[in-house]
């Protein structure tokens, strides 16, 4: 089981649309998928369930006194009054057969009241209770014990912060992709998470040093807070086709900032991270371009999220507005889509092919 974050402290880069879209394309491979939402605003699960399936998630009774999301298993564990209890949904869209297992652990907005009780000095720095810092890991193994199914990744969304959810998720993760979208502040995010990160990783060694201390035997704690960069992706950019060409390229402002960032990756972020002394945080098969490039769908992305149907698979679907789409996708749109489904399967290959 390989555990990966895509993560950004910048909102609005598309994590939650590419960690989805990315999950339907290592599934569409065979792959099996678990899908964590550990982002309190909730979009992920948003989409893929559809907000009327979601909300009936979120409702409590006697049964399921926290709801049948994260919230189960999540509040009775920090509160250690009952049995933490993880509760897989499946995507509104059904994955087609032959796929591999497409499963998520839904979001809940509770998680702001998590990122509030995990302390950073006392719980982690302290080592006093840090595997409060390891509840995604702890998921995604309860997940496989009720579901009986071996996954081969887990993909967790998270918001754009550096709070402790981020750091929770990347202290379990064995990997993090962080998209970037054309604009200055993304170079910017670049750097800080360059500094943060060797921040995080000290903050963890300390906790687990003192925890170790009295815990000798403990085989999981070792194991953790090694998250590893395993490259960028540049989404949300245009593409026109140049005066007296034929052949789209990237207008010319979005050009400028994808080697702006991809500068800062180089000697930002990357120097930064190994500068961290406890493991190599920089795998060989890292660069400071992009390992993929996702172009702005407009009219077709928020279609997907409303519709709750992957980008693979939307030519499946009409399209929402059937007055100004005469009730089928465009032939340009669909070209598009289809460019667009090949970058995220080549995400996907760079994952199955680097991420073990």
């Amino acid at each position: 089981m390989v555990t990966l974050s895509l993560f950004n402290n910048k909102g609005g880069v598309g994590k939650t649309t590419l960690t989805w879209n990315l999950s339907v394309a290592l599934a569409a491979k065979g792959k099996s998928v678990l899908l964590i939402d550990f982002d309190p605003q909730c979009n992920l699960s948003i989409a893929t369930l559809g907000d009327e399936n979601f909300a009936r998630l979120l409702e409590k009774n006697a049964q399921v006194p926290f709801g049948q999301t994260i919230r189960a298993f999540g509040q009775p564990y920090i509160q250690q009054n009952r049995q933490p209890e993880v509760i897989i949904s499946h995507p509104k869209y059904p994955m087609p057969q032959g796929s591999g297992q497409f499963d998520i652990v839904a979001g809940d907005f509770w998680l702001n009241n998590l990122s509030d009780t995990l302390n950073v000095g006392t719980d982690l720095i302290a080592g006093t209770s840090i595997y409060r810092f390891l509840m995604p890991h702890l998921i995604s193994q309860a997940a496989e014990q009720a579901t009986d199914i071996k996954y081969d990744y887990v993909l967790i969304d998270l918001p754009p912060s550096f709070n402790t959810l981020v750091r929770s998720a990347l202290y379990c993760s064995d990997y993090f992709i962080v998209p970037c979208t054309a604009d200055m502040f993304s170079a910017y995010c670049i750097g800080l998470i360059g500094e943060m990160l060797p921040k995080f990783a000290t903050d963890w060694d300390q906790g687990t040093s003192r925890y170790l201390s009295g815990n000798a035997a403990d085989s999981l704690l070792p194991t953790k807070g090694k998250p590893k960069f395993a490259g960028w992706v540049f989404n949300g950019f245009d593409m026109r086709k140049p005066q007296g060409s034929s052949v789209p390229a990237e207008v010319g402002a979005d050009l400028a900032h994808r080697n702006v960032i991809s500068d800062a990756v180089e000697n930002n972020l990357i120097p930064s991270l190994r500068t961290i002394g406890s493991y190599n945080a920089v795998p060989d098969f890292v660069t400071k371009e992009p390992v993929a490039k996702v172009e702005d769908m407009n009219v077709m992305a928020p279609d997907s999220i409303i519709q709750s149907v992957p980008l693979k698979y939307l030519q499946t679907v009409r399209p929402t507005n059937l007055v100004l789409t005469a009730g089928r996708w465009a032939k340009n749109q669909r070209d598009l889509m289809d460019k667009m489904i090949a970058e995220h399967d080549k995400l996907a290959d760079h994952v199955i092919s680097n991420c073990v």
